[in-house]
This record gives C-alpha cells, sequence and structure tokens, in this order.
C-alpha cells in the first residue's frame, strides 16, 4: 500500500506540474510519462553487537542445532578444515597488491613509472592470495570460537588480525607522478572482496576478553578503515561509467559496510546502503545492477531479475548472487530489510542466477565445469528470459553459458532468509537443497572464487 501511494503522488505532482500543457482536447499522453525513481533519505541505525553476517540470535539459534542435520555435518566441514586451525600463522604483507603479471613484468617498465621499482619482489603480483587465505581463516576460527567456546580460537583469530594490523600499509599505491597516491592496476580494488570477511571475523571476536575494548581492537579497526576504506568510496563514487561490472561495485560496498558496523560509523553504513538503493553505478539494484525484471516463463507466479553480469558469463554472475546476500544480511542485522526492498528484488536477482546454474540431481554436488552440456541442468536456457543490452563495450544477446554451473556456497543464506520469512523463492531453495551442506574457504580451490565470500552458508543460515 505505501508503494502504491507513492506512485500515485508521483503521478498527481506530475499532472499538477504539466496540466495546462500535456492535456490537449480532453487526452493526455499519461501512460508514456515516466514516473521519478523514489530518493531515500540516510537513516540512524541501531547497531547491536554483534551484527553485521550473524547476529547473536543467529549464533544461539546455531547452537542449539549443531546436534541436528544439517548443521552437524556443515559444523564437521568447518572444523576439519586446514584454515580453521588454531596454529594458523598469518602472512602478512606490506602491500598488498593484485597486478596483472603480463603487464608489470618482473620490477622494471612499470614499477620506475609508479615510482615503486624498491617494492618489487618475486611474487608481489599475486600476494593478495595470503591476505585471502588469512582472512578466511579469521573468520572461520571466529565461528569456531562463537559455536565451541574454544578461547584457542578466538586467540589466534585476533593474531591474525593484529599481525596484518602490525604490517601491513594497504594496498599498492603508486608514487610517481602518473600514480600518485593512486592503485597501480585497477584489480587491486577487488581486494576488497576480503575486507567483509576480516570485518566480520573482528566482529565476532568483540567478547573475547572483552577485546573490543582494546587498544588492540582499536589498531585493528583503525588498520581497516584507513587502508581500505577511502579506495571503496572513490571507486563506487566514480565507478558510472559502463566500465567496470558489478562485482567490483560489490566488493567496494559490502567492504564498506562491514567497516560501518564494525565501527558505528553511520556515514559509511548510509554511504553503503544509499548506493545499492540509488547509486548511479552497477552495485545499484534499481538501475544498473538490474538490467529487467520479468515474470517466470515456467509459471511459477514468482519474479526473476537479469543481473549486469548475465550475459558476461556464469562465475562473475554467480559471485554477484553471494555477494549481494551478504550485502543484504549485514543490513538485516542492523534493521534494514534490503532482500524485501521493491518487492524482492535481491531474491528475484538470486533466483534468476538460481535458475539458470543448477544442474540436474544426478550431477551430485561436485563437478567439473567444463565436463557439463546442456543437459545437465535442470532448466532449458529457453526458460531464462533475456533482454538484450551493452555494458562495458560488448553488446549481450544471451545469457551467456560460459562458467555455467558455477560452484559457490552462497545458497543457504538465500534460502534460510526466504524460509524463515515465507517467501516461496523456487530455484533458490532447489539450488540450496542440492548444495546443502556447503563449506567454505580452503575446501574448494586453491585461489579465486574459494575465498571470494565467506561461506560455510548451511552451517550459519539453514533454517527449519
Amino acid at each position: 500500500m505505501k508503494k502504491i501511494f507513492s506512485i500515485l503522488m508521483a503521478g498527481v505532482a506530475l499532472f499538477g506540474a504539466s496540466a495546462c500543457c500535456e492535456i490537449e482536447d480532453g487526452t493526455t499522453d499519461i501512460k508514456d510519462w515516466e514516473i521519478p525513481a523514489p530518493t531515500y533519505d540516510p537513516k540512524v541505525y541501531t547497531i547491536n553487537h554483534p551484527a553485521m553476517l550473524h547476529s547473536a540470535a543467529d549464533i544461539d539459534y546455531v547452537k542449539a542445532h549443531l546436534g541436528q542435520q544439517p548443521w552437524s555435518d556443515a559444523y564437521q566441514k568447518l572444523l576439519g578444515g586446514s584454515l580453521c586451525s588454531n596454529t594458523h600463522k598469518a602472512s602478512p604483507v606490506e602491500y598488498i597488491a593484485r597486478l596483472d603479471a603480463a603487464n608489470w613484468g618482473d620490477g622494471g617498465g612499470r614499477w620506475d613509472d609508479a615510482g615503486i621499482r624498491d617494492l618489487y619482489y618475486p611474487g608481489i603480483h599475486n600476494n593478495f592470495n595470503q591476505f585471502s587465505r588469512d582472512c578466511a581463516a579469521a573468520y572461520q576460527l571466529s565461528l569456531k570460537w562463537q559455536l565451541a567456546g574454544d578461547a584457542d580460537a578466538a586467540a589466534c583469530a585476533i593474531r591474525i588480525l593484529e599481525d596484518w594490523a602490525a604490517k601491513n600499509k594497504g594496498i599498492l599505491l603508486g608514487r610517481g607522478p602518473s600514480f600518485k597516491d593512486e592503485v597501480v592496476d585497477p584489480n587491486e580494488y577487488l581486494i576488497m572482496f576480503q575486507i567483509h570477511q576480516a570485518a566480520n571475523a573482528a566482529e565476532l571476536l568483540r567478547n573475547y576478553n572483552n577485546w573490543s575494548e582494546s587498544e588492540s581492537f582499536k589498531k585493528v579497526c583503525d588498520w581497516m578503515v584507513s587502508s581500505f576504506a577511502p579506495f571503496c568510496s572513490k571507486f563506487i563514487a566514480n565507478n558510472i561509467y559502463d566500465h567496470s561490472w558489478m562485482n567490483w561495485d560489490l566488493a567496494s560496498m559490502t567492504a564498506l559496510l562491514s567497516m560501518g558496523i564494525l565501527t558505528d560509523n553511520q556515514d559509511m553504513i548510509n554511504e553503503a546502503i544509499l548506493h545499492f538503493k540509488q547509486g548511479e553505478g552497477p552495485g545499484c539494484i534499481m538501475r544498473k545492477g538490474v538490467i529487467a525484471v520479468f515474470d517466470d516463463p515456467s509459471g511459477t507466479g514468482e519474479k526473476l531479475a537479469q543481473s549486469n553480469e548475465a550475459g558476461r558469463d556464469q562465475g562473475h554472475n554467480v559471485l554477484c548472487a553471494g555477494m549481494v546476500g551478504a550485502f543484504c544480511q549485514m543490513a538485516y542485522n542492523i534493521g534494514e530489510d534490503l532482500f524485501a526492498f521493491e518487492d524482492g528484488r535481491a531474491i528475484a536477482f538470486a533466483q534468476y542466477v538460481a535458475k539458470y546454474n543448477i544442474v540436474k540431481p544426478e550431477i551430485g554436488q561436485s563437478y567439473n565445469k567444463a565436463n557439463l552440456t546442456p543437459a545437465s541442468f535442470r532448466y532449458d536456457e529457453s526458460s531464462i528470459p533475456f533482454k538484450e543490452y551493452v555494458y562495458s563495450g560488448n553488446t549481450m544477446t544471451v545469457v551467456s553459458g560460459a562458467g555455467r554451473g558455477e560452484i559457490r556456497p552462497i545458497w543457504d543464506l538465500w534460502a534460510g532468509y526466504c524460509k524463515s520469512h515465507g517467501v516461496k523463492a523456487t530455484y533458490i531453495r532447489e539450488i540450496a537443497d542440492h548444495f546443502r551442506p556447503d563449506a567454505g574457504g580452503g575446501h574448494y580451490n586453491a585461489a579465486g572464487p574459494d575465498f571470494d565470500q565467506a561461506g560455510f552458508s548451511t552451517l550459519m543460515y539453514h533454517r527449519e
């Protein structure tokens, strides 16, 4: 009713302002008038720590179900993972880099231009992988602390974060005239995928020996905010020219939201959430993030929302579903239900991704995507609606089959919300059922997709 009222009032405003010139001979072209998009004001959010990906109620729910399936199997996956070790040693670096080695070579050329030749060492191009593994380890150990009360796990996770805060000075920046205080390679903005995992770990560790009141906690927070937040803000403010895809925005948005919650920074929280609602970049689900919304051709009565990366490839498309889910979950735990925003637009987004990527039940949970054929999938491509669009210099005419069947541990986050809120979500539930119980970083691949999201969605989000 509120949404309908707003639309009606917008129409009244337009009518009142234009009546003298738009109506001729008793007729009007009102059906063709564009209703302005709603605008949203900043809010003051109530933060009951722990918040972010998991509230205190979430943790209590999981602890009460650890003796039942599927939580028990999911819990064993957490405890048995190589990164969930109480003896894990962090590998911090002075500057985190994520560089195209083909362009950056062995310390000459661009290194001289950027004024950072002295910082080169073999392997620096991909040293972000060390950060990825340590953020995943800190997050998993913080879960172990919350669910098992394992003090050694908490102490280890805190050491990981403290070691990085003590040594790291942020991402690799240029010093030369062409790169002064700028990232030297745009790929470095993707380091932000790891920030929300580190921030969530710190959030879960707040109550270990009153850590949130310590100087150590403050140093970890200061390191995160000073090293990464300015670049997140700069990126989402400037990513408005249809160049960088949706996952780039989402990396910075989840980082900003998580750091804002961790440090009770209302401005940072609002910056991230308002960008999701009404920003100019592809992280906005009302504009470039969703290309079109359709009625499901399969007759479920549900909506499907085609995403910004649907025509690019499914690795990135499924990644976006994971990051939108994490963003919505963090907002939900501070009182902003972005899952339900604009008639469940985010859920329709995830439904579209799920429907296209779910394989037939007989395929099983583990498979090589390269071996899949169109016959491997539960739904034929013809049942996936698609609107042609142009983005990043590419014209997409069909939903991309590249990487179709991407496996990521994200789906029970969506399914848990839908089940607890009475949302039908046919395809989300089917794909979550297929991959349950899932795991997290260190359980799938050595690098890349394994560490883009926190994972363990079955353990933390499945609901009866």
